[in-house]
C-alpha cells in the first residue's frame, strides 16, 4: 500500500510554478550550451532552436494533459505507472519504476551539468577557482536551501528569474539594433553540416527544455494543481523557446560561428565583441543567476519523484521521508545532491549533459506513450486540459524525440543505458525485499 500519511505543503501560485518552470528551462541550456551547439548547426542554429522547441512544446501538451488528470508530485512516474498498468499491473509496475528512477536520474546528471555551468560563468568574475570547485560550491549551498524547504527556495527563483530574462532580452535587443550585423540567413554557408547538422544541434539544445516535467513534479504543493499545472507547464515552455529562438539568431551574428564553439560564456562574450562592458557583464552575471535558479529546479524535482516512488514501495522508504519542520522531502534532497556533486567532479560538462538528455528523452518518450494508452483505457476520466486533435501532437512528439535520439553521442547513450539497467536492477531488489517482508509478516500472523 502507498504511503501518503506525509504531505508536502500546498503553497504555490500559477505565478510560482510559471517561474519555477522558467527557472529550470533557463539555465546552462541557454548560456552555455549555445555555443556548443553552433559548431555543427553554423549560422542556422536559430532553426536549431525552433526545431528542439517544437518537439519540447508536443511534449509540453502531454504533460499538461496527463497532470490534469494526476496531479501528484511524481510527475512520470505516476503517469507511466498508471498509462501502463492497463496493459498489466506487472507492466505498470515495472515501466513506472524503471520511468521514475530514470528521471530522478535525469534531475540528478542534469543538475551537476548545471552547476558545472554555474561555473563557467563564475571564472568569468572570478578566475581564482576552477570551474569544478565554483560547481562543488553551488551544489552544496543549493543542496542545503531546498533542504530547509520550498518556500524559501520559490522567493529567491522569482528574483533570478526576472534577472535572467531580463538579460536575454538585453541580448536580443542589442543584438538585433546593432547596425552593421548580417542577417544569419546571409552568411555562407548557411547549414554547413545540412539537416544533419541542425537535428544534432537540436539534440544538443534540448538540453536547455528537457525540464517540461519541472512543474509537473511540484503538483502536490500547487494550491490550483488541476487548474495552474497545465497552465504554467505549456506558458512556460512557450515563452522559453520564444526566448531561445531569438538569441539563437542573434548570437551567430555577433560571433562567427567558428568561434562561438571555444568560447566557455557564450552570450557574454558574444557581447563583448559588439558593445561596452556593462552588457556583457550583466549578461554573464545573469548566466550565473539562470544557473542557479535551474540547479535549484533539478533538485526540486528529483527528491519529489524519489519521494512518490518510495510511498508506492518501488524505491527504499528512507526516499520518502518528509522534514516535520521544513516540510521537504529532506533526505531524498540530500541523496540526490551529494550524488549531483560527485558527477560534478567529472569536469565533463559535454558527456554528463549528453547523458543527461538521452535519459530525458527516453523518459518523454514513456509520457507521450502514456497520452495515447489512457485515451484508448480510459476514455471516461475527466480531463480538465485535453490536447487537441486526437494523437497527432503524441505521437509528433514520439517521432521528433526519437530522432533527437539518433543524434546523441554513442558515449551518453551508454552512460544512459547504463543508469537504466541500474534501475532495473534496483527495481527487482526491491521487488524481492518486499516480497519477504509481506511473507515474513504472514508467517508471524
Amino acid at each position: 500500500m502507498e504511503k501518503q500519511d506525509q504531505k508536502l505543503a500546498s503553497t504555490l501560485t500559477f505565478r510560482d510554478l510559471y517561474s519555477m518552470g522558467v527557472a529550470a528551462l533557463i539555465g546552462t541550456g541557454i548560456f552555455v550550451v549555445t555555443g556548443v551547439a553552433a559548431k555543427p548547426a553554423g549560422a542556422g542554429l536559430f532553426v536549431s532552436f525552433i526545431i528542439a522547441g517544437i518537439i519540447a512544446i508536443f511534449t509540453a501538451l502531454s504533460y499538461a494533459e496527463l497532470s490534469s488528470m494526476f496531479p501528484q508530485a511524481g510527475a512520470s512516474y505516476v503517469y507511466c505507472r498508471q498509462a501502463f498498468s492497463e496493459l498489466g499491473k506487472k507492466a505498470g509496475d515495472f515501466v513506472g519504476a524503471i520511468i521514475g528512477w530514470t528521471m530522478m536520474t535525469q534531475y540528478v546528471a542534469v543538475g551537476a551539468a548545471v552547476w558545472l555551468g554555474f561555473g563557467l560563468y563564475a571564472r568569468y568574475f572570478a578566475p581564482g577557482l576552477s570551474t569544478t570547485s565554483w560547481a562543488v560550491i553551488i551544489g552544496i549551498l543549493t543542496v542545503a536551501m531546498l533542504y530547509l524547504g520550498i518556500s524559501l527556495s520559490k522567493n529567491v527563483i522569482n528574483i533570478l528569474v526576472f534577472f535572467k530574462v531580463l538579460a536575454l532580452l538585453i541580448f536580443i535587443v542589442i543584438g538585433i539594433m546593432h547596425p552593421k550585423l548580417p542577417m544569419p540567413i546571409h552568411q555562407h554557408p548557411f547549414l554547413p553540416n545540412g539537416v544533419g547538422g541542425l537535428m544534432a544541434a537540436a539534440a544538443l539544445i534540448a538540453f536547455g527544455q528537457i525540464h517540461i516535467d519541472a512543474i509537473t513534479t511540484l503538483a502536490e504543493e500547487a494550491k490550483r494543481p488541476y487548474k495552474d499545472i497545465p497552465r504554467a507547464t505549456v506558458w512556460a515552455i512557450i515563452s522559453v523557446v520564444i526566448l531561445y529562438s531569438l538569441v539563437g539568431w542573434v548570437v551567430v551574428t555577433l560571433v562567427p560561428v567558428n568561434v562561438l564553439p571555444t568560447l566557455s560564456a557564450p552570450l557574454a562574450s558574444a557581447l563583448a565583441a559588439v558593445t561596452s562592458g556593462w552588457a556583457s557583464n550583466f549578461v554573464a552575471a545573469a548566466g550565473i543567476a539562470a544557473t542557479i535558479t535551474s540547479g535549484i529546479g533539478c533538485l526540486i524535482g528529483g527528491p519529489r519523484v524519489g519521494l512518490a516512488m518510495a510511498r508506492s514501495g518501488h524505491l527504499w522508504g528512507f526516499f520518502g521521508g518528509i522534514h516535520p519542520k521544513f516540510k521537504s522531502p529532506s533526505a531524498a534532497t540530500l541523496i540526490c545532491g551529494i550524488f549531483a556533486i560527485l558527477l560534478t567532479l567529472t569536469g565533463n560538462l559535454g558527456l554528463v549533459s549528453s547523458a543527461g538528455v538521452f535519459t530525458a528523452l527516453v523518459v518523454f518518450l514513456g509520457v507521450n506513450v502514456s497520452v495515447i494508452i489512457l485515451r484508448q483505457k480510459r476514455k471516461d476520466q475527466p480531463r480538465p486540459f485535453k490536447i487537441p486533435l486526437g494523437n497527432t501532437f503524441p505521437i509528433l512528439a514520439i517521432i521528433g524525440t526519437l530522432a533527437e535520439m539518433y543524434y546523441i553521442t554513442p558515449k551518453a547513450i551508454l552512460w544512459g543505458i547504463i543508469w537504466l539497467a541500474t534501475g532495473v536492477v534496483i527495481y527487482f531488489i526491491n521487488k524481492a525485499t518486499n516480497k519477504n517482508a509481506h511473507t515474513t509478516q504472514k508467517k508471524s500472523a
